[in-house]
């Protein structure tokens, strides 16, 4: 007999059925051989084919693996003495060579065939549905479910959308409409699903307050009235002018504060945007101050830099409070939508409660 190179060794070695294996390794390098050929000494080692459980990934693989097993079965039924004892060594079986042991190599493929049930090589979603099957009760679900694939689920999650959408709780979906970025919602609303047990208890606004670090009576109104406190439009109207005589960079800065016309809760992000430091500075966020605007354009327009590293200072110190209350409207957004969206019994109310948060 030729021998075996590392490779082959090794996975003679995996398919030993006394042995607890691991194998890892690239496509097409073998692992499905090694399987097929573990459940084969599985056999020619009297084990019933009926206490033997295969489980791969996708139905393609389980149906590949059948397809070689019963390949490599129904060849031993045919094959002359010397042509199967050759076949089973080669597995690295140490294989006992008498009539007895033949004839029982030479069964399996009808023992295989004739199993109840058949083989069981099975995806690892047909294994668990046939044991919430057995164990309906225990699982919480119906004895009569069926499963969907991801195709008809999506197509399900949708048409509740469109029902919501439609009917007495619209108010619930364009509220989170409002602070989704994504195209549709269909993978926010999968994984609302996957996370349902997050939704199960109500969850008030006073200890989502305190989750996020929202202080009692903070909301827009208050975190904007800190920031404007009186003739920052004035001043935005002298600044936007000098910056677009100033520097390149004073001239995207000027783009920016354009676009503020009025004050309010929704220009803080443009105000932080300009006039506080990025993320990757050395210290994130702070107030420009002494460095914004240039110092040309600090020095032509020196009556403006005190009211601007003022405002700098005000943007900075709410920008926390704002990016809290921010992420606490998201998370009641997300929580009130997923309350209509899931099914009777998931917290219906006004809020539910979990550890699911939109940041």
């Amino acid at each position: 007999m030729t021998p075996h190179d590392e490779a082959t060794m090794r996975q003679i070695a995996a398919s030993r059925p006394g042995l607890s294996t691991r194998v890892s390794a690239n496509a097409g390098s073998g692992k499905t051989k090694v399987l097929t050929d573990r459940v084969a000494r599985l056999l020619l080692h009297g084990v019933d084919p009926q206490h033997i459980l295969c489980l791969t990934y996708t139905k393609a693989a389980a149906a590949e693996m059948q397809n070689r097993l019963f390949a490599t079965l129904g060849a031993w039924a045919m094959l002359p003495d010397d042509d199967l004892i050759g076949r089973i060594r080669l597995l690295g079986h140490d294989f006992d060579a008498t009539a007895p042991a033949l004839a029982h190599a030479r069964s399996l493929f009808a023992r295989a065939i004739e199993t109840p049930g058949g083989l069981k090589i099975q995806t690892i979603h047909s294994f668990c549905s046939a044991l919430l099957r057995r164990f309906p009760l225990e699982a919480g679900v119906t004895p009569r479910f069926t499963e969907t694939d991801e195709r008809a689920a999506r197509l399900l999650r949708a048409e509740v959308v469109d029902r919501i959408a439609s009917g007495a709780h619209a108010d619930r979906l364009y509220a989170l409409a409002r602070h989704h970025s994504g195209e549709t919602l269909d993978g926010l609303t999968r994984e609302i699903v996957a996370n349902r047990a997050a939704f199960a208890d109500p969850l008030g606004d006073a200890q989502m307050a305190r989750h996020f670090g929202v202080p009692p009576g903070c909301d827009r109104e208050s975190i904007a009235a800190g920031v404007f406190q009186g003739g920052e439009m004035a001043l935005l109207a002298e600044l936007v002018p000098a910056l677009r005589q100033s520097s390149p960079n004073d001239v995207k800065a000027a783009a920016k504060l354009a676009q503020i016309t009025a004050p309010g809760f929704d220009a803080l992000p443009v105000l932080e945007s300009v006039l506080l430091t990025g993320a990757g500075a050395k210290d994130p966020f702070s107030a420009k101050s002494g460095s914004f605007p240039t110092k040309s354009c600090r020095e032509a327009n020196p009556h403006l830099a005190a009211p601007i590293d003022a405002l700098m200072v005000r943007t900075e110190a709410a920008r926390e409070r704002r990016l809290a209350l921010l992420a606490m409207e998201k998370t009641r957004a997300l929580h009130q939508f997923a309350g209509v969206f899931l099914p009777t019994g998931n917290a219906p109310s006004s809020c539910a409660a979990g550890s699911i948060s939109m940041i």
